[in-house]
């Protein structure tokens, strides 16, 4: 009798653990669609940082932990508006710039944009870069889930993106 009170509570714990886990990835992937409409609606780089910190916000709500690489100055043929701009230049984890600065050249950094990562291109201390773009002002703004380095300018997912460089 009491095994089968056992196996009763560990049947309901399997569904309430699975239901919670399949409930917080959906509560994610939402924040994620939330913080990359908000970066698109201001249509310019500039406004991504603003965005992307009151949508990823952990004082009013789920923060999803994150690296943002925010564009300095725009290129020609990068659309800020465009949501595979702005997936690709998020990472879905903390990394600070002293993080970065240890990988090897020709690492991947996962990006929020599927099947796509940023790779270092140079990692020397006087013009570190991934995907051939300069960071120019690592750290620039560094919380507890959050990280955001200013870059030169944006990324170019259809050069360095996929999986093969």
């Amino acid at each position: 009798m009491a095994s089968n009170k056992h196996l009763l509570l560990l049947i309901l714990l399997i569904i309430t653990i699975t239901t919670s886990s399949t409930s917080l990835a959906e509560d994610q992937g939402k924040l994620v669609f939330k913080i990359i409409d908000a970066m698109i609606s201001g249509g310019s780089f500039e406004d991504w940082s603003p965005a992307f910190l009151s949508t990823n916000d952990e004082i009013h709500g789920q923060v999803l932990t994150s690296t943002l690489f925010l564009p300095k100055t725009p290129v020609e043929g990068i659309n800020a508006t465009s949501p595979l701009v702005a997936a690709y230049h998020i990472v879905p984890q903390l990394l600070h710039f002293y993080n970065i600065s240890l990988m090897e050249t020709s690492s991947r950094i996962p990006t929020l944009l599927s099947g796509n990562s940023i790779v270092v291109t140079n990692n020397s201390a006087s013009g570190f870069t991934l995907d051939g773009v300069l960071v120019s002002e690592p750290d620039l703004f560094v919380s507890p889930y959050i990280v955001i380095h200013r870059i030169a300018y944006p990324f170019n997912f259809s050069r360095y993106g996929g999986d093969d460089i």
